[in-house]
């Protein structure tokens, strides 16, 4: 029987570029959540705190006052779209709550996404076609950072968006230009880290329990020890020690690096737009960054070596 019979046949359209397969990776990896049921009570969470926010935002704007007393009437219901006095702003606030839905979903998502890959012999078969390693990594860790980005990031944009459409004016959003572009580079600092964090430990780990215990007490255990050590020391140095305050830390210096980009002038004696309470916590911040880029480095080697110690099927 020939090749014709059997209906095999040569490709003869172009070939792309391997690259191409990291989207085939995110779709697969979207698909396995969402087919999920029990994942969407755990999304459905997020949903919640989102549409909170949304519903505060749009009863506060129906009110005929000042966008000033707006912005402290938000405030009081913990989203204020300016910051002041330190304190972060709602943009900050509101993707750093949504840090432990995204905690619980990115759990119980490693086995799924990553670990099953190893336990069941999937990622020879990756491997076998015609992209390689890096392609394989690339595309979980933009999977992993999807999943994030669409519980953080999106949302705040849309946040964002809401707050400007119930204005009287474009000038919110002509204003605040500087805004969106903080929010983008917060979620991809907060996605980038969890999606390392979490494709390596689920390389090594594979199984869902050892995962969701090593995951959890990652952020729990550190969050908890950092502050009972600050604490008892009187010294705020400690919280460095907690991975959720180094991501909103950079995330501060996102917001921070955004007001310097659009030129504003600081008002009075503080020289950080409200964002940063004062120097100490300005410095914090530098070494949050050197400290969740050391962690990345040192988690990026191990998932290449955990890789490159598969035998590849030609």
């Amino acid at each position: 029987m020939g090749i014709d019979n059997v209906r095999y046949h040569g490709w003869e359209g172009e070939l792309r570029t391997p690259w191409v397969a990291c989207a085939a990776i995110i779709r697969v990896a979207m698909l396995q959540v969402f087919r999920r049921k029990s994942y969407w009570v755990v999304i459905g969470l997020g949903l919640l705190n989102f549409l909170l926010f949304w519903s505060i935002i749009y009863a506060v704007t129906q009110f005929d006052i000042p966008r000033d007393d707006q912005d402290k009437l938000l405030g009081a219901f913990g989203f204020s779209s300016e910051a002041s006095g330190g304190q972060e702003n709602g943009y900050i606030m509101f993707m750093q709550r949504q840090s432990i839905i995204v905690m619980i979903l990115l759990a119980f998502s490693g086995s799924l996404l990553v670990g099953a890959d190893f336990r069941f012999n999937s990622l020879p078969f990756y491997l076998s076609r015609r992209i390689d390693r890096r392609h394989y990594i690339v595309g979980k860790l933009l999977a992993v950072g999807t999943l994030v980005s669409l519980l953080t990031t999106v949302p705040a944009l849309l946040l964002f968006l809401e707050y400007g459409m119930f204005t009287s004016s474009l000038d919110y959003w002509r204003d605040n230009w500087q805004t969106p572009v903080a929010v983008i580079a917060y979620g991809l600092v907060m996605s980038t880290v969890l999606s390392v964090l979490l494709v390596t430990l689920s390389a090594y780990l594979q199984k869902m329990a050892p995962i969701a215990i090593t995951w959890s007490s990652l952020f729990v255990m550190l969050s908890t020890m950092s502050g009972q050590l600050s604490r008892r020391a009187a010294d705020r140095n400690w919280h460095l020690l907690d991975p959720w305050r180094d991501i909103r830390y950079v995330g501060k210096l996102c917001f921070y690096a955004g007001k310097r980009l659009a030129g504003e002038v600081s008002q009075g004696a503080n020289a950080y737009y409200g964002i940063f309470a004062n120097d100490d916590e300005f410095r914090r911040s530098l070494w949050a960054l050197l400290i969740l880029v050391s962690v990345c480095t040192v988690a990026i080697v191990a998932l290449v070596r955990r890789v490159r110690a598969v035998e590849i099927v030609n």
